[in-house]
């Protein structure tokens, strides 16, 4: 079995981290101190006693509002998940509602637990222990769910999945709207708002955050020039995906790869 775990750690110290990514989804949670995350374009604080969840499309940046700012980081691998656990809502699946900061401080001392937990088993090597990761990140998981007035419930469609799962294979291709309603037997309206109301976003727009972050990876792990990144990830032209890019990341292609492989 493939670790669900890419990293995870435990840190302090303020710090201002600009716009980035990171190629998987990442649950922050926030032991001591104040924190602002900005996703979207949307400012949100955060507090001791809160749990900040970031799927792998949300660009965000992060300014410390205290020197005393400790926190736990995971972050999960988004191949390993089973998307069709509702288990994993709060990673893949965001209701328009969604709200990334969710206040667990009546779990606290069970969810500092469960970081220890998997802290240990990621370190130590033990026998079994990707399945023993899973298993306390599920837990972990539901811990969250259970604090959050959301209903996800509904969050999961076969139609929306089956869609997203051709997104992860075929970004690259000329997909449209009416293709893809033509497809799955539903008019253009039909599948917008299904889609809509699974993820919070439009069919287009999670296309476009599924070729960005695999453009983001190339940029930063590959040496593919920008136009030969554009034709491999579906962008239409240079100039488009350069825009795009800037609007989303405050920054150049060719400075995010600058920046990214000085790490």
């Amino acid at each position: 079995m493939q670790s669900i775990v890419k990293t995870v750690y435990r840190s302090s110290g303020s710090l201002n981290i600009r716009p980035h990514f990171h190629d998987c989804h990442q649950i922050i949670f926030i032991v001591k101190g104040t924190v602002d995350f900005c996703v979207n374009g949307k400012m949100l604080r955060a507090v001791a006693g809160d749990i900040a969840i970031f799927s792998r499309y949300e660009n965000h940046s992060v300014s410390g509002c205290s020197d005393e700012y400790e926190r736990f980081v995971l972050r999960i691998d988004p191949f390993v998940v089973n998307q069709k656990s509702p288990v994993y809502s709060l990673l893949t699946d965001r209701p328009v509602d969604f709200c990334n900061i969710i206040n667990v401080s009546a779990h606290k001392t069970e969810i500092t637990d469960t970081f220890n937990r998997i802290l240990s088993e990621h370190n130590d090597g033990s026998k079994l222990a990707d399945e023993m990761e899973q298993l306390l990140i599920e837990q972990l998981l539901i811990t969250v769910y259970r604090c959050t007035t959301i209903n996800f419930d509904n969050s999961y469609d076969d139609v929306v999945a089956r869609i997203k799962r051709q997104f992860e294979n075929e970004y690259h291709k000329p997909l449209t709207l009416a293709m893809l309603a033509k497809q799955q037997n539903l008019s253009i309206s039909s599948l917008s708002h299904r889609f809509r109301a699974a993820t919070g976003v439009s069919v287009m727009e999670y296309l476009q955050s599924c070729r960005m972050a695999n453009a983001k990876q190339m940029l930063a792990e590959t040496e593919c020039s920008i136009g030969q990144i554009v034709e491999k990830c579906g962008f239409s032209d240079n100039s488009n995906f350069s825009r795009t890019f800037r609007k989303l990341t405050n920054m150049s292609p060719s400075d995010f790869r600058k920046k990214y492989k000085a790490e």
